[in-house]
Formats: C-alpha cells, structure tokens, sequence
C-alpha cells in the first residue's frame, strides 16, 4: 500500500454511515478506496470502469502468457526438446532415448 493519500482511506464504519458518498468518491476520483477495521487494511472500493479496466489487463496478460507459452512449445518441438506420445507406453520409449 504504498503512496496513498489519505483521501484514498476510509473506517468500515464510514462506510456503513456515508456508503453513497463514499461510493461517489469513488466513481468521481476513478482511485481505489481502503477500508480500513482498526486501522488494518481490510477491503477495497473500486468503481466499476475500474474493475473492468482491471480484469480486461488480466485477460490480456493471461492471453500474452499463452501466446508466449505456444512460441516456447513450438520452439522446443522444432529442436526435438517435445516428447509427443499418444499412449503410455510410448513414455517408456522416450525414457529408454534419454538413457
């Protein structure tokens, strides 16, 4: 939780007294809000473009991890470093290989 400002702070118990505030603070600063239960961190308020902005650069991320594991994959079959078997036995033909 490093460089929040204050404004980005608020008690569980503000929110049960000013819940429409807080969530218009929200939504007008597009910054995330901490809870806060005895001064510990305990959840956090985000507006809804920000969620979605949120998970759209984890799908995009998990896209690119993807892409970049079908690269390795192709690379490694190409240089013979894939074992490909369509039984179990043929596991035992690559170990008898390696030996």
């Amino acid at each position: 939780m490093d460089n929040i400002s204050l404004s980005q702070l608020a008690s569980i118990s503000d929110l049960q007294r000013d819940y429409a505030s807080l969530v218009e603070k929200v939504k007008k600063l597009a910054q995330p809000l901490f809870l806060l239960r005895r001064n510990q961190p305990e959840a956090v308020l985000i507006s809804v473009p920000v969620y979605e902005e949120l998970i759209e650069k984890g799908r995009l991320y998990e896209e690119k991890l993807a892409q970049e594991a079908i690269v390795e994959f192709e690379k490694d079959r190409k240089t013979g470093k894939l074992f490909l078997g369509t039984k179990g036995s043929d596991l035992f033909k690559f170990e008898k290989k390696l030996a």
